[in-house]
């Protein structure tokens, strides 16, 4: 009976053990925690964002790094295989408006359930509080943690990336790598919120579908959705996909536009209805009946104007700086958030020397890797779960089936 080592328990080393195991194996699975999918269990804010139900072509613009190498992978098993398994082992699942899916229960202990029983069913060992240390390559692979050694004819390296490393999701993975001799592409957090160096008076200020413009030197990226504004940060949807998709690490400009339905003309002609409608109020009165009293806040200080300045009273000229602030509010770059709030890791195994159609090393024979370990990162919204969940099936069906 050949011996398969998964190192590893989130998502990808999770789905890779319960698809792969059969009559002819025995596998174990080595997980430093004393808990599986820590990191799975966070996602979607606790209520694991699992896909999403973009159809082939949408979904697959979504990966920003290395999109060719996942087409083999998620044609075998893409979003709605995944939702068609899961539904078939009990967990009904739900979309909401965006195509993100969710467990129904809304929680993210229901996968994390599911994972332990069919372990269990399935007489899969799983080792916690067993952290890798070494590993080498002789006739078998020899893996070493900190008081035993095991030797497996099959490995598969699903250690995740670093991003949230207490987690445990700290890179060791990519040591273990290095040490079978594969190369690691530079690594960095990527879908991260963006701190500023202003100060704002501004405490979690949740927006919908507000635009997002960030311009560096190689390029500029405009994104719409949601936001939230604190004092010194901006994160939500929206700042997470920007912040993945652009190039450069320095950032010069930062804009919010809090009107994305309405052009400056139609903005501007909305203020002076107000104007003409209570021509008595304080101006920033009525710009409070359209926009958050915080900011309106903001904008008074940043254009000296007088809380007592009637709105019959105000200048074309101010009014047209209103405007401006509304469509254009700038903010000042200071630096991307780290691997601490990065939702994944960019970089990770070349995949030059990984087969995309199975997940094997083209090195090392029986040598696989899955999940956030490869160099592969998508945009938010369950992308990057499903391509885990798609390298995990293709590399355990090969595994199932040849070995």
């Amino acid at each position: 009976m050949k011996k398969i080592g998964i190192i590893g328990a989130g998502p990808a080393g999770l789905m890779t053990a319960i698809l792969a195991k059969n009559e002819n194996n025995e596998i174990y699975i080595l997980e430093r925690n004393s808990k599986i999918a820590r990191k799975l269990k966070m996602t979607g804010g606790g209520r694991c964002n699992i896909t999403n139900m973009s159809y082939d072509g949408d979904f697959l613009d979504k990966v920003v790094r290395n999109k060719k190498f996942v087409y083999s992978s998620y044609a075998k098993f893409n979003n709605y295989d995944l939702i068609d398994f899961l539904e078939s082992e009990g967990i009904a699942t739900i979309a909401e408006e965006d195509g993100r899916v969710f467990p129904k229960s809304q929680q993210s202990q229901s996968l994390i359930d599911f994972f332990y029983k069919k372990i269990n069913d399935l007489g899969i060992n799983l080792l916690t509080n067993t952290k890798v240390v070494d590993i080498k390559k002789n006739k078998k692979f020899i893996v070493k943690t900190d008081d035993h050694k095991f030797e497996f004819d099959s490995l598969v390296i699903a250690t995740g990336g670093k991003s949230y490393p207490k987690t445990g999701s700290d890179g060791l993975g990519y040591d273990l790598c290095k040490k079978l001799g594969h190369h690691i592409s530079k690594i960095s957090p990527v879908l991260v919120p963006i701190f500023i160096k202003d100060k704002l008076n501004i405490k979690a200020l949740s927006l919908k579908d507000v635009g997002l413009s960030l311009e560096s030197d190689e390029n500029s990226v405009y994104q719409v959705g949601d936001i939230l504004i604190n004092s010194d940060f901006i994160t939500g949807p929206v700042v997470l996909r920007a912040s993945s998709l652009i190039d450069n690490d320095k950032v010069n400009h930062i804009y919010i536009d809090f009107f994305t339905k309405y052009t400056y003309n139609e903005l501007d002609d909305l203020l002076l209805d107000l104007i003409n409608q209570n021509p008595k109020k304080s101006i920033l009165n009525i710009l409070k009946s359209i926009i958050n009293d915080s900011l309106v806040g903001v904008i008074g200080q940043r254009l000296k104007i007088d809380k007592d300045l009637r709105a019959s009273e105000l200048s074309r000229d101010l009014r047209m700086l209103i405007i401006e602030n509304l469509k254009k509010f700038e903010l000042n770059f200071l630096k991307f958030g780290g691997y601490e709030s990065a939702v994944v890791t960019r970089g990770g195994v070349d995949l030059s020397e990984i087969n995309p159609s199975n997940m094997m090393s083209k090195k090392i024979d029986n040598l696989f890797f899955v999940g956030e370990i490869l160099d592969i990162d998508s945009l938010t919204g369950g992308y990057n779960l499903q391509i885990y969940f798609s390298t995990a099936y293709a590399c355990s069906q090969y595994i199932r089936e040849k070995i």
